[in-house]
């Protein structure tokens, strides 16, 4: 078996190099037919809980696998597949230009709830996984973490400093969730 690098797996995930299914036939034939297979995971790829990579399966390079995937054969590289058996769902770009859609919606969704529940509007760093879509007013220790994920933390901020954000601070991010707050409570 090989896995690459930046290879992110949820747990529990079963990966396997061979298959026992043989063991039927040699309580029914006597023979051993032996049967172990090398299964190689690309780098750049996240493993959903549950899945199971059957062996001999080869992973590309930046693959998502879904939740309870079970992976058999060939996966494309750039691309993001779920389902038993998996299939390719869409490529990583599709799948990035989805992302970037509904992440304001629940980036909105996110504060509303954290608001509903605790009376106040969340704190700037408890917004770890949406600070691009504002110019946050320091990099917190949270956000750090998020931009170290994955080792390129130099290339992230690089990126951050140059990336067009929807908003121009977390102020006006929160004047934005206000007013979505009162247009759904109408």
């Amino acid at each position: 078996m090989t896995i690459g690098n930046d290879v992110q797996i949820t747990g529990p995930v079963t990966i396997l190099t061979h298959d026992y299914s043989w063991s039927v036939l040699k309580k029914k034939y006597g023979i051993i037919y032996g049967n172990q297979r090398k299964t190689v995971i690309g780098n750049n790829v996240f493993i959903g809980g549950g899945a199971t990579i059957l062996g001999g399966s080869h992973l590309g390079d930046n693959v998502i696998i879904g939740a309870n995937s079970v992976v058999s054969g060939n996966v494309d590289s750039n691309s993001v597949y779920a389902g038993n058996p998996a299939r390719k769902l869409m490529t990583l770009e599709e799948y990035r230009d989805k992302r970037e859609k509904r992440q304001l919606k629940e980036a909105v969704e996110y504060v509303l709830e954290y608001k509903k529940r605790f009376k106040t509007y969340p704190p700037e760093e408890k917004m770890d996984e949406y600070f691009f879509l504002f110019k946050p007013s320091r990099i917190y220790t949270k956000y750090r973490s998020q931009l170290e994920l994955m080792e390129n933390y130099h290339e992230t901020l690089k990126k951050l400093s140059t990336y067009h954000t929807k908003f121009s601070s977390y102020k006006d991010f929160l004047n934005y969730c206000n007013k979505q707050e009162m247009v759904f409570s109408k």
